[in-house]
């Protein structure tokens, strides 16, 4: 009961602070600039700041990807993509974590026991599943934090395959925000640019990753005669 009211209190806040708040105000162009405005005013204290904000816009499940843009703008490519995947990593944890304490329980009474025949599958495999997930953005990174919290994979599986699964997409909008540097975005022609369209081609290979081992395992398989 005491869990079924905290996750009742959880999503009410995290309404109150989206249609109540100025919160929604800074997730448009405008309150952006302004609040990367202030961040910039803060100094070495900078990255910290803008950590902490990522980790809080995670865990209340707002839009990351402007934020990952605007680590590149703020601090450039290489810098940016560090503190973004971090932030991103910590705030994705904490996510899973809170889902996990408040959310499982609940999710088990519902489906009456469906849940652990599933998690009996995807536990198997947690690094990997949770990698292949992050690596290939099928499922949109806020709904992927809060349900993977539901299932029985191990958070140390869940950590590093979240860390080392978002570092190419991490770099790709940090880059698109790094860019901004040297290239105006807001000519079309700044878009034919190998610094733009260079990562997003690095994605797609990455994303082959996985379908290429497969292929491989599957031919490895059937060599042996299992097949």
């Amino acid at each position: 009961m005491k869990k079924g009211f905290l996750l009742i209190l959880f999503i009410s806040v995290v309404l109150g602070l989206y249609f109540f708040t100025p919160v929604r105000d800074y997730l448009s162009k405008e309150g952006f600039v302004t609040l990367e405005a202030w961040i910039r005013s803060q100094g070495v204290l900078a990255p910290l700041i803008f950590g902490l904000i990522y980790i809080i816009a995670t865990v209340f499940a707002l839009p990351g990807s402007v934020l990952t843009v605007s680590g590149g703008i703020l601090f450039g490519t290489l810098w940016g993509t560090l503190i973004n995947l971090v932030s991103a990593t910590l705030g994705a944890s904490l996510a899973f974590l809170l889902t996990r304490y408040l959310g499982r329980e609940f999710i088990e009474k519902w489906t009456r026991g469906k849940l652990k025949r599933f998690d009996q599958k995807i536990g198997e495999h947690g690094f990997t599943t949770v990698f292949y997930l992050r690596l290939v953005p099928i499922f949109p990174f806020n709904l992927l934090n809060f349900s993977l919290g539901l299932t029985q994979i191990r958070f140390r599986d869940y950590f590093l395959a979240t860390l080392l699964g978002m570092v190419p997409g991490a770099f790709v909008y940090t880059s698109i925000g790094g860019a901004s540097h040297y290239l105006d975005l807001n000519d079309p022609g700044a878009w034919l640019d190998y610094r733009i369209w260079g990562p997003f081609v690095l994605v797609i290979l990455l994303s082959l990753v996985p379908k290429l081992f497969k292929f491989l395992r599957t031919r490895r398989r059937i060599g042996n005669g299992y097949e």
